[in-house]
């Protein structure tokens, strides 16, 4: 039998679809006659509802099971599969090979998200919670490196006056006056301090404004399969975020298609996971109320 409302398969004998919880219409032939029933007495409460010929209440239908299931059955989001397992495992065989444990980690539980869809079953919600876990690990590993740029910049700013006489004796062609030199090193420490206080402080808040507002978006997910709460947080944000991830990622594979081809292949996958991403949550989210 197939769901009226999302179009799920599953077996003739049960009364609601298991993906979204919509009533199953009984077959014509086992139609209750409530206008034999009429002048038979209302059932005792509790009784049971076969003994009574009453049909069970349905229960509440969560819309936003039903999309989550066509999600996942979509070929967008095999293709979306599929370009993030080749973003990850380009980078082994380029020209600086290297190991991306988180995007190896999401590559997995995204297939195997994909194989629950193909079982007719929603996602295990602790696939995407693992998911979600590793948007967080990026997120903390960005504020950590915000914070080592952030102490370096300090470093240099507060520090310039122990290391200008070092500069000096080392440097100095004797040509220019030890003080203008000093002065010249001195201003030189102030602004790289300034200067890696600046960049650290602007990626915290970018990292707060995009991959925290996407942690959201991912956790509010697995949270609205365990719970049933109708709720999908930072889900236009999220979208925004992708366009943007989408351009620089696109502009770094044009920039490295010269000098490592195989880099500027996994970036361009990393800009089209991006896309398929993004064409996903306005299919089936951005719309949803």
């Amino acid at each position: 039998m197939r769901c009226e409302y999302c179009q799920s398969d599953f077996d003739d004998n049960l009364m609601n679809c298991p993906v979204c919880g919509a009533p199953v219409p009984p077959p014509e032939d086992k139609k209750p006659d409530y206008f034999s029933q009429a002048n038979e007495s209302y059932p005792q409460a509790g009784a049971p509802y076969a003994q009574n010929g009453f049909i069970p209440a349905a229960p509440m239908i969560n819309p936003l099971h039903a999309k989550t299931d066509m999600l996942v059955k979509d070929s967008l989001f095999l293709a979306t599969c599929i370009l993030n397992t080749v973003a990850t495992a380009l980078p082994l065989f380029g020209d600086f090979k290297g190991f991306n444990v988180i995007g190896v980690i999401v590559t997995i539980f995204l297939w195997l998200i994909y194989a629950d869809g193909k079982k007719n079953i929603l996602p295990n919600p602790a696939r995407i919670r693992i998911i979600s876990g590793c948007i967080y690990a990026t997120k903390v590993i960005l504020y950590v490196v915000s914070g080592l740029l952030a102490l370096m910049g300090l470093l240099c700013f507060f520090s310039a006056s122990s290391w200008i006489k070092y500069f000096t004796d080392a440097f100095n062609p004797g040509t220019v006056p030890a003080d203008d030199f000093e002065r010249l090193f001195s201003m030189g420490g102030w602004a790289i301090g300034i200067g890696f206080i600046f960049v650290a402080g602007f990626m915290a808040v970018l990292n707060y404004f995009s991959y925290g507002k996407i942690h959201k978006f991912v956790k509010s997910c697995y949270e609205n399969i365990q719970t049933g709460v109708n709720a999908l947080e930072n889900r236009n944000i999220t979208s925004v975020w992708l366009i943007v991830f989408t351009v620089i990622m696109g502009i770094s594979a044009v920039a490295n298609i010269t000098n490592s081809p195989v880099s500027a292949v996994s970036l361009g996958c990393q800009a089209a996971t991006c896309v398929t991403s993004y064409l996903l949550i306005k299919k089936y989210y951005i719309e949803y109320n």
